[in-house]
């Protein structure tokens, strides 16, 4: 894997950590990489049945997003939520979804 990271469609494709990467060399189990969208841009390594398939249903979405307790981290997993949104639209060429642009109108 390149240190340096590449774009793909003009948008700028991260590199994990390498120390990230020699983890998941020492973990046995099918594992997939995965890259949060959180304040931190967190990697993390997970198995199959720790992940769900997010924009595409929007009920699952929904449930997601209202999952936390607290208003304070609901509000971080939107925004989180959205900006991974935001990343797959521009990687694949397509337009953002209407509840983002939306949200993105009425908070100018």
């Amino acid at each position: 894997m390149p240190k340096t990271g590449y774009f793909h469609n003009g948008v700028p494709i991260p590199v994990p950590p390498g120390d990230v990467l020699e983890l998941g060399k020492k973990i046995l189990e099918p594992v997939f990489l995965v890259l949060f969208f959180d304040t931190k841009r967190t990697w993390q390594w997970l198995p199959n049945h720790k992940l769900e398939t997010l924009g595409v249903d929007d009920a699952v979405d929904q449930s997601k997003l209202l999952e936390s307790k607290k208003a304070s981290e609901r509000k971080a997993v939107k925004k989180a939520f959205d900006k991974a949104l935001i990343h797959r639209s521009k990687v694949m060429g397509e337009p953002l979804p209407e509840f983002i642009v939306s949200d993105s109108e009425s908070a100018t």
